[in-house]
């Protein structure tokens, strides 16, 4: 039976005769019914993509989907900006080091060669989608991570990440007495690897995430102050894909370990 058919049997006689008023409720419905098919498949795309990233923090199901898709809202689109850096409120959060920079008073930075890979659109997980380093490049930045906590034992220990749920962290020891607010007490995380792509998220000084955006080894979470406390400076680098880009993550990596202790300790 045709929609107009079935749609006169159930209006009253006036309107059921009134053949415009028909066919123009018989549009409305059919557009409707085509608006919610294509919305749901936007939607399953989305979820099946974002599924086929490994998890991040969130439940690795549609709870979980629904949680980021409604983050995504307040997330920001522009994750290369940098005037954020030099606001005086996030400066004064980092108290007495906020002016400074590890990098910039360890040499410099250079800037990364080629063009920035691709980032996915979700914020948790937050990946890098291409130009991802071979397996035993990735082994060599945990082995970087591992030598920065061994070198600095008395202030670092490694451990799985608490933000992420997984995948391997560096943690500040629990018994610095530290003041500064961009760097979550608990669980006082500085950074953590990601397995499946091996892209970093780390805590930097306003000074650091400043070079490295501008730089190009990494952008700004999309929620880096934003949502849910997260700081300013949370920002990603991208996966290291030679082992001379592990000895530059080596730096800045070292760089989020300065920050996390306030400067107070030298670090190796």
């Amino acid at each position: 039976m045709p929609l107009s058919c079935f749609l006169k049997s159930y209006l009253p006689l006036a309107l059921s005769e009134n053949n415009f008023l028909v066919v123009s409720i018989t549009l409305v419905i059919l557009f409707c019914f085509t608006l919610c098919v294509a919305l749901l498949r936007i939607a399953y795309v989305d979820y099946r993509s974002w599924y086929a990233l490994d998890g991040g923090g969130l439940p690795h199901n549609v709870f979980g989907w629904l949680v980021q898709s409604l983050l995504r809202l307040v997330a920001s689109r522009d994750t290369k900006s940098t005037f954020f850096y030099d606001d005086p409120k996030y400066i004064a959060q980092a108290g007495e080091i906020g002016t400074r920079s590890f990098l910039m008073e360890s040499g410099g930075l250079k800037r990364r060669e080629g063009d920035r890979p691709n980032v996915g659109k979700w914020v948790a997980p937050h990946r890098q989608l291409d130009q991802l380093g071979t397996e035993e490049v990735k082994e060599m930045l945990l082995a970087e991570l591992s030598s920065v906590r061994d070198c600095n034992k008395f202030i670092l220990e490694t451990g799985i990440s608490k933000l992420e749920g997984f995948c391997p962290a560096m943690f500040v020891r629990q018994n610095l007495p530290l003041n500064h607010k961009t760097v979550p007490r608990a669980p006082w995380e500085l950074a953590h690897v990601h397995d499946a792509d091996g892209s970093l998220h780390m805590i930097l000084s306003p000074g650091d995430a400043k070079a490295v955006v501008e730089k190009a080894w990494g952008e700004r979470h999309p929620l880096s102050g934003r949502a849910g406390g997260v700081p300013i400076t949370y920002t990603m680098l991208y996966a290291p894909r030679a082992e001379e880009e592990v000895k530059v993550q080596g730096r800045i990596l070292r760089a989020a370990v300065w920050y996390g202790v306030e400067g107070r300790e030298e670090i190796d």
